[in-house]
């Protein structure tokens, strides 16, 4: 019985009995990235909430291994000629909070898997964070949020996060990436906000 068990600890995902680690075994057997253009998810954000408010405010290290694992499957069955892994990154005063970035966690694991380079190629100023703020203040990301803080010796990323909201992030880093010479910017989330077709 896993240590969560004892405590009575439940699944972020879908609130059961937790006797696995970080995610429950039904759950896990429903851990299947989906695809869109060129992002691999896995799923709704509705379904994948308590799982990424887990990983981004309470500390559930233990997340990152099943969900990077079925990521990564995601990113190798879309057939993307990836040649390196790059994670979002957050300001400085929030991975000192938390002691961690989740996205670079997720990154991290992903590039084990698929045995690629993890490079923390970004960096973040400070802007207010996007969870309090409505979805068309969310679609306007202020130019130079993002900068490099190396030159990328690569020319097709994997760029991982934890949501998709409205693409409005993703296409920030994408732009950077892409005028620092990237050829192709590739996507992994936990959730997207709305489930893509």
């Amino acid at each position: 019985m896993e240590f969560e068990a004892l405590l009575g600890a439940r699944c972020p995902v879908c609130g059961g009995g937790l006797y696995a680690p970080g995610i429950c075994r039904s759950c896990r057997k429903r851990l299947r990235a989906k695809r869109w253009q060129n992002l691999v998810y896995l799923g709704g954000y509705r379904r994948w909430r308590g799982a990424v408010r887990a990983l981004k405010f309470k500390g559930g290290r233990r997340l990152v291994a099943p969900l990077a694992d079925a990521l990564a499957e995601g990113v190798r069955a879309s057939g993307w000629n990836v040649e390196a892994v790059t994670a979002v990154p957050t300001t400085w005063w929030r991975a000192l909070l938390r002691g961690y970035n989740p996205a670079e966690l997720l990154a991290r694991r992903i590039a084990e898997r698929l045995e690629l380079p993890f490079v923390r190629l970004l960096a973040r100023r400070y802007t207010p964070s996007q969870t309090r703020r409505r979805r068309d203040e969310r679609a306007r990301m202020k130019a130079g949020t993002f900068f490099l803080l190396r030159e990328p010796e690569h020319r097709r990323w994997l760029l991982v996060d934890d949501v998709w909201t409205t693409g409005a992030t993703f296409r920030a880093v994408e732009r950077v990436l892409r005028a620092a010479g990237a050829e192709a910017v590739y996507g992994a989330v936990i959730a997207a906000r709305e489930e893509r077709d």
